[in-house]
């Protein structure tokens, strides 16, 4: 997957300079470990600050890479809250279209949703209105907290909180209206989409690139697919009150979970690093869900590290969410940025946990606060001191 982050290349010489001057992944650590040197010890450091803040999720995609499901819907969830998705949709014209359409004058159109993602109460309808989106969206680094307008509905329909396809039928008034638009030679420049907002149901449904397109068909002539193009998810969103005790990052949200650890040589002392290992807990909350609630879950998270710049993100690894919920960060590069930083030659703020761009869902993970660093965000360090 492309990273979409512009990271100044002075930056990433901070944030992992010895990372940056050698060839070699193993651990720069042992390289500092000579006759002055202690033994070799394991320590476990707790957060010396953790908080769902930073960065908003990446939620735009297009059919090669970023997201590849626009969400939308709303959800009373009963652990993290209430919040809302707004989905953006766009189209381009299949390669077929053939001189015939274009002659003819439009008839019929109508939008086929591939609805693959269910979250929420799937014991109810969601019912969505469909907008026009007023302007070009971008298609780079858009995330979910990023504003796009639609204000001239089209239509309103009511889906069940289930897989699978549906069709919603575009009015005549609106089909009247775009009938040059969508034969047009130049309809990718002039179409801008459609957003799609709930008004009422209990759930957030996603709709996938595979499958999903708009159609139109002319008469005299032909019927003609337009390949979704593009998507993007906008959050918004309260806390659950009932919940204070944990902290909850979610997937598509404007959040990620913020960690600090005491690692500078003025808290840890100055040491040769060998290995870091970053482990948390993440917490069962499905007792709290009645019958009918639909949480497909989190698979896999990643972990980057945020230079003091706050723009500068550099992605460092993923973990799979093991079934008792625990999360293990391993790499080499993690002993690396950990070394610079004790040595004091980078520019490393923290750490972040957030969900890679190809998840494209609304599931969260959540972290009991305060607890000591045996079971909360903890780094496991193998150290030698430098005497």
């Amino acid at each position: 997957m492309t990273n979409r982050f512009q990271i100044p290349i002075s930056a990433i010489l901070a944030l992992l300079l010895v990372v940056s001057a050698c060839d070699d992944p193993s651990p720069i650590g042992l390289d500092l470990v000579g006759a002055e040197s202690g033994e070799t010890n394991v320590v476990t450091l707790g957060t010396s600050y953790a908080a769902v803040d930073g960065t908003a999720d990446i939620t735009l995609g297009t059919s090669t890479e970023g997201a590849f499901r626009s969400l939308f819907g709303q959800v009373a969830d009963p652990a993290a809250g209430m919040f809302t998705m707004s989905g953006f949709v766009d189209f381009i014209p299949s390669s077929n279209v053939t001189a015939a359409f274009r002659a003819g004058n439009v008839s019929f159109a109508d939008l086929a949703l591939n609805i693959d993602y269910v979250y929420g109460d799937s014991t109810q309808p969601v019912t969505i209105s469909i907008y026009d989106i007023n302007a070009d969206w971008p298609l780079v680094g858009a995330r979910s907290d990023t504003t796009l307008a639609a204000s001239v509905l089209v239509t309103t329909a009511s889906l069940e909180a289930t897989k699978g396809m549906v069709y919603i039928p575009l009015p005549s008034n609106w089909i009247s209206r775009n009938n040059s638009i969508l034969k047009s030679t130049t309809f990718s420049d002039l179409f801008n989409g459609f957003a799609i907002r709930a008004t009422q149901g209990d759930a957030i449904l996603g709709a996938h690139f595979s499958g999903s397109s708009m159609r139109a068909s002319s008469v005299p002539g032909d019927t003609v697919n337009f390949s979704m193009s593009k998507v993007f998810s906008a959050y918004s969103g309260s806390p659950s009150s009932s919940n204070g005790n944990v902290h909850i990052v979610r997937d598509g949200a404007s959040n990620s979970l913020s960690m600090r650890f005491p690692i500078k040589n003025d808290e840890l002392g100055q040491v040769a690093i060998h290995r870091v290992i970053f482990r948390l807990n993440s917490e069962d909350l499905s007792s709290m869900y009645p019958a009918g609630f639909v949480r497909p879950g989190v698979t896999r998270i990643g972990l980057r590290a945020v230079a003091l710049d706050n723009k500068t993100r550099l992605n460092v690894s993923t973990a799979d969410v093991l079934e008792d919920g625990t999360l293990t960060f391993d790499a080499s590069a993690l002993a690396n940025i950990v070394q610079s930083a004790n040595l004091a030659d980078s520019e490393l703020d923290r750490f972040e946990l957030y969900f890679p761009n190809e998840s494209s869902s609304v599931d969260f993970l959540a972290f009991k606060k305060g607890l000591p660093a045996t079971f909360g965000p903890r780094a496991v360090i193998t150290y030698t001191p430098i005497k």
